[in-house]
C-alpha cells in the first residue's frame, strides 16, 4: 500500500482574510474519526503588514460542534503565535480522536489591525485507511 495515494487535502480551513484586533476566526469544522491518529497537521500562514500585529494559531475540541475547548498538545502550548509574515505546520495531537469535531482558529492581535494584516490556514491528513492491514 502506498500512503501517498492516501494523503487527503489540503482542505480549506480559513480562507485568507483580515480580522478585527483580537477577534477569533473559527475555520471549518473537522471530524477526527475521519482520517489516522496523529496524521492531521494544519498549515496555517500570517501575513502582517502592520508593525506590531501577531497572529496566533491553536487547535480546538467539540463533543457537540457548539461548545469548544482548545486542545493543549503534550508540549504544554496552547497556542503558536507568529510575529511576522510567515508559516507554520501544526500537528493534531492524537488525543483530538477522543473527540467528535475539531478546528483550528486563527487571531490577530496587538495592534489596530489593517486589510493587509491575513491569516489562512489549510487541513492535511493521512486517511483513516493508512492504518488498515
Amino acid at each position: 500500500m502506498n500512503n501517498v495515494n492516501l494523503l487527503r487535502g489540503p482542505y480549506t480551513a480559513l480562507a485568507s482574510a483580515t480580522s478585527a484586533n483580537g477577534t477569533a476566526r473559527n475555520g471549518a469544522t473537522m471530524q477526527p474519526g475521519l482520517f489516522a491518529p496523529g496524521s492531521m497537521s494544519v498549515l496555517c500562514t500570517a501575513t502582517i503588514v502592520t508593525g506590531s500585529v501577531v497572529a496566533t494559531f491553536k487547535i480546538q475540541v467539540s463533543d457537540d460542534n457548539t461548545t469548544f475547548y482548545d486542545l493543549k498538545p503534550m508540549n504544554n502550548a496552547a497556542s503558536v503565535t507568529v510575529t511576522a509574515t510567515g508559516s507554520v505546520v501544526l500537528a493534531v495531537d492524537s488525543a483530538a480522536h477522543s473527540w467528535r469535531y475539531m478546528r483550528v482558529v486563527a487571531t490577530l492581535s496587538g495592534a489596530a489591525t489593517a486589510a493587509g494584516d491575513l491569516t489562512e490556514c489549510t487541513y492535511r491528513m493521512l486517511d483513516v485507511k493508512a492504518t488498515r492491514f
